[in-house]
C-alpha cells in the first residue's frame, strides 16, 4: 500500500497516476515484482465521491479516501472497519487522501468527529503502508 496525502486540489491525482503507470511498467518489465500479475491493476480507479465500498476493495488506485469516510460516517457506518478490508483484501492500492485536520476546528460536532476519524484512520494506514508521500504544489516528497 502507498499512501499519498496533501491539501486539496495540490496535484494528488496526477500524482499517484504518475506514480501507478511507473509501477504498471515496472511490473511489465519484471513479472515476479512485488504484487505480480495477481495485485489489482494499477490503471483501475475508484473515486470515494462516487464509486461503491466494493469497487475500493478492487482497484487498483483509491481518490478521495476522505470521501469513503466520511460517506460511511453519515450512513452511520464503522469507518475502521472498511480501512481494515482495505488493508486485507487491497494491500497493493494508492490511495489519496486530502489533508482535512488542518485549520479551523469546525463547530459541528459531526464534522469534529470526522475530521478526528479521517486523521486516524489516515495514521493507521500510513503505519501500514509501504511508502507515504505528501503532495504540495504537484511535487510529491516521500515522507515514509
Amino acid at each position: 500500500m502507498k499512501l499519498i496525502i496533501g491539501g486539496r486540489n495540490q496535484g494528488k491525482t496526477e500524482f499517484v497516476r504518475e506514480l501507478a503507470a511507473e509501477l504498471s511498467s515496472d511490473k511489465e518489465k519484471d513479472p515476479d515484482k512485488k504484487g505480480g500479475n495477481d495485485s489489482p491493476s494499477a490503471i483501475s480507479e475508484a473515486d470515494g465521491r462516487t464509486s461503491s465500498f466494493e469497487a475500493a476493495m478492487k482497484a487498483g488506485v483509491i481518490l478521495h479516501l476522505e470521501c469513503y469516510i466520511r460517506r460511511l460516517m453519515e450512513a452511520g457506518k464503522d469507518p475502521y472497519l472498511f480501512a481494515a478490508r482495505l488493508q486485507e483484501e487491497n494491500p497493493e492500492a494508492l490511495i489519496t487522501a486530502d489533508e482535512i485536520g488542518c485549520g479551523i476546528v469546525p463547530i459541528d460536532a459531526f464534522l469534529r468527529e470526522y475530521r478526528e476519524t479521517d486523521g486516524r484512520i489516515c495514521q493507521k494506514l500510513a503505519s501500514f503502508s509501504e511508502e507515504v508521500y505528501r503532495v504540495m504544489c504537484g511535487i510529491g516528497i516521500r515522507i515514509k
